[in-house]
């Protein structure tokens, strides 16, 4: 299973859209979070829209990201800009259950779920009773301790499985 963290803040409806089902053709059915909209952090630019989707996929984990990538560049993600920017698109692959930095900078940093509210809130939708650390909080608790402020749920029809 894969999980994947979704954002967009250019044209974000369209361009999340066109993620999924290109994630969807790539990786087979998704099960998608409800689409919140965020603030932009670390730079002064237009609210993002975010989500959680997973994927029941057997795919490895390098060969997710690399493909990840070519997709945003596909979508017109300009990697050269900073970290810190509206972009189209952003996916970035999260492998639950996997230890932090068991895959490198593969998968999304534990740090990020625990404190991005834009990635907690999405990714405990989907997976509540999943543990980061085998003896902690699973992820239903942390979202219940988070600050909640500055992440608004958005009615947004998203593609259904076809």
């Amino acid at each position: 299973m894969l999980a994947f963290c979704i954002g967009s803040n250019i044209n974000p409806e369209a361009n999340i859209r066109r993620g999924l089902a290109e994630l969807r053709e790539k990786f087979g059915p998704l099960r998608c979070s409800r689409v919140y909209r965020s603030a932009a952090v670390g730079f002064a630019g237009p609210d993002f829209l975010n989500l959680a989707a997973v994927a029941e996929t057997d795919t490895p984990v390098p060969e997710a990201v690399a493909w990840l990538k070519r997709l945003e560049s596909r979508m017109g993600r300009n990697p050269g800009k900073p970290k810190f920017s509206s972009r189209p698109i952003d996916i970035d692959v999260f492998v639950p259950g996997a230890p932090d930095g068991a895959h490198g900078k593969l998968a999304v940093p534990h740090r990020e779920v625990r404190e991005s509210a834009f990635v907690l809130g999405p990714l405990a939708e989907l997976l509540p009773k999943l543990k980061l650390d085998p003896d902690g909080p699973d992820l239903a608790q942390l979202w219940a301790g988070h600050d909640q402020s500055g992440l608004e749920p958005v009615a947004m029809d998203l593609p259904a499985e076809p």
